[in-house]
């Protein structure tokens, strides 16, 4: 009982310390942060207003922050005061939180995503610095940014669900690492950290200075003479409808206050030009956003001129989606286009990007979470708001693949049996990712660290139940009732080796060892940095490699099990081993009686152990000698056929300047 009664209190501090409306405080003294790394903002934030400290004067800055706590400081800092009658989706476990009223704003804000938290949002646990990341940038009206980060558990950044946030936030500067160079995407965030990372969000807002005022049930002109808006037709009372204040990318602010000054019009105290061209005001009224609205007066009304109507939110089946961060696609292909950047120009038509769509005649859809895609059909444009004629589709796009969305794979006209398959991947851009990394569209174009691809860029690497890695060039993917259908050839690269992190084609990789030089698919990997050439070992740092005509030392020679497939890590370039060549020829000329009998390697083969080898699929690791198919032939007395005339090598010469192999025939 005492400990329930001990929570009652804690809970009603939270309130106290939260909750938006509270009044900027004087600077309060903290007995417990003198020395914290944090002082200066923890009491500039406190003196605002934003937080307060505990009963007994101490703040507690290392203290864990929950995601209900962070929420509330988030609106509150930003000045925005959650209506309390606010509907919306929002999470199984907050209906009857002390938060559920700040918490719903965020979500219908778009700051707070209900799917990223299938079992509940969890108010009371603490945030994750990742997930303060997400919330910050989402704030902002920003973009998730997929490249990595420079922090040294990038491994770790790489396994959130919000790594692009976690860039976007540290390059805004609203986030920092720690003193060894890591950023800790699962660890909790602190009080101190929260106080820290919302001040510089502040900053990036243009600053508000004290807590939101509660809210109001309209909008409260300080000029009398005001008495409503007018824009494109519609007639809002300003005494009882709500309008909100959005600026370039910061969130949406409820207006407060009207008031005019010569030439101005002061909306929350931030002036605007009368009749001006620029630096316009995006206005909002009910769901409807008017862009970049120019204002003038006449007589009782603020009448304001938009450039363009588009989507604020979209509430459909009992849920509101913000249109800042609910994707939008064009036809059945993946894109990087929101709700918000279409332009509503009329019942039936669109314009995205400056290219006006007929919705009758090209599909525009948009994904209302949880993979539920919505062809819009029409579009409803009224004083009360702008609904959308929805219906049903099948996924556009399909994130985080398992072998349940495969329906079939055919290699050829055969198809393979999806039971034998004990994994899944796909070589893109050189690099190996998962079924659950990738995003695959209805038109079968992957998508990958914020690049697409079409199906023949990618290589399809299937282990089978006996461990054995096989290897498909994809042709075209097709898509039936959201589920995939791959359809493949054999892959002429049969086998993959990993170089410095990326996926090659392991015979493109060649090992020097003395005057041989040896495809990587061809040399065994005893065990770390010992390898086995034609029945003689070496370790790594008596060998170097080749790889597109370029020499580098080895640092690293191993063998990965778990995906069957030798790793190397190189060194620095390096020069040529004694007696080899500096690059590889870039081009070929035959002489004949010391006269030049031929000038490039054009209908020009070598026998190769009874093939005869192209000079485009020959390596040479000297002047003396090439090397096909992992074995090594000697050039001098090698036969050669030349337009169709055969002949034998006689000498040959290397010029260094000109990268030009000289090769002298002799009659066979």
């Amino acid at each position: 009982m005492k400990r329930k009664a001990v929570s009652l209190l804690m809970l009603a501090v939270f309130l106290f310390l939260l909750l938006p409306g509270a009044a900027p405080a004087a600077t309060p003294s903290f007995t417990d942060i003198q020395n914290h790394w944090a002082k200066s903002y923890i009491l500039d934030f406190a003196s605002k207003g934003f937080v307060k400290g505990y009963p007994d004067d101490t703040f507690r800055p290392d203290r864990p922050i929950s995601r209900a706590e962070f929420t509330c400081i988030l609106l509150n800092s930003m000045g925005i005061t959650p209506s309390a009658n606010a509907e919306g989706g929002t999470f199984s476990d907050t209906a009857t939180h002390w938060a559920h009223a700040q918490i719903t704003e965020a979500v219908l804000r778009g700051i707070l995503v209900v799917s990223e938290y299938p079992n509940g949002l969890k108010p009371d646990g603490a945030i994750l610095r990742s997930e303060a990341a997400a919330m910050m940038i989402r704030a902002l009206g920003k973009s998730p940014d997929t490249t990595a980060t420079t922090f040294k558990d990038q491994d770790q950044i790489a396994r959130s669900m919000y790594s692009g946030y976690i860039k976007a936030a540290s390059d805004a500067g609203l986030m920092n690492g720690y003193q060894d160079g890591t950023f800790r995407p699962f660890q909790g965030a602190t009080r101190a950290e929260a106080c820290v990372m919302l001040s510089n969000l502040m900053t990036k807002l243009g600053g508000a200075t004290t807590p939101a005022a509660p809210a109001t049930t309209g909008t409260a002109p300080n000029n009398s003479s005001l008495t409503s808006l007018v824009v494109q037709g519609n007639t809002y009372n300003l005494a009882n409808t709500q309008i909100y204040l959005r600026q370039q990318w910061a969130a949406n602010v409820p207006i407060s206050s009207i008031s005019l000054a010569g030439g101005l019009v002061l909306l929350n105290n931030t002036p605007f030009v009368l009749n001006g061209d620029n630096n316009n005001p995006d206005l909002v009224v009910n769901n409807a956003r008017y862009v970049n609205c120019k204002l003038s007066v006449s007589g009782s009304d603020l009448v304001a001129t938009p450039t363009a109507l588009e989507l604020d939110s979209l509430t459909y089946d009992g849920s509101t989606y913000g249109a800042d961060y609910t994707h939008l696609y064009i036809g059945a292909k993946n894109s990087t286009y929101y709700l918000s950047d279409t332009e509503l120009v009329d019942q039936r038509t669109v314009q995205i990007a400056g290219t006006s769509y007929d919705l009758g005649s090209t599909q525009i859809s948009v994904n209302l979470g949880d993979n539920n895609f919505y062809a819009i059909q029409g579009i409803n444009i009224g004083s009360g708001g702008i609904t959308l004629d929805l219906t049903a589709i099948a996924p556009v796009v399909v994130s985080g693949l398992d072998t349940s969305d495969i329906s079939a794979i055919f290699v050829g006209s055969q198809s393979l049996s999806l039971n034998t398959i004990n994994n899944l991947s796909f070589i893109i851009g050189n690099s190996n990712y998962t079924l659950s990394e990738v995003t695959v569209d209805a038109s079968g174009n992957f998508y990958v660290n914020g690049k697409n691809y079409t199906a023949n860029q990618v290589t399809m690497v299937i282990t089978s139940n006996s461990n054995q890695n096989s290897f498909y060039q994809l042709e075209s993917t097709d898509s039936l009732n959201g589920k995939f259908i791959f359809y493949c050839t054999t892959s002429s690269v049969t086998s993959w080796a990993i170089v410095n992190n990326n996926y090659v084609d392991a015979s493109t990789v060649q090992i020097i060892c003395g005057a041989g030089a040896y495809t990587l698919n061809n040399v065994m990997v005893v065990s770390d940095n010992l390898i086995r050439i034609n029945g003689q070992q070496y370790y790594a740092n008596n060998v170097s490699c080749m790889i597109n005509g370029t020499y580098y030392t080895i640092d690293d020679i191993n063998y990965n099990t778990t995906l069957n497939l030798p790793t190397l890590e190189t060194g620095e370039a390096t020069s040529a081993p004694t007696g080899a060549l500096s690059s590889q020829p870039a081009s070929y000329v035959f002489y004949l009686n010391n006269s030049v009998y031929q000038n490039g390697a054009t209908n020009a083969t070598i026998n190769a152990g009874g093939t005869w080898a192209s000079f485009g699929s020959i390596t040479l690791p000297d002047a003396s000698h090439f090397m096909y198919n992992s074995t090594t032939y000697s050039l001098v007395g090698a036969q050669v056929q030349v337009n169709g005339t055969q002949f034998t090598i006689s000498d040959t010469a290397w010029r260094v300047s000109s990268q030009v192999l000289e090769v002298y025939l002799q009659s066979a």
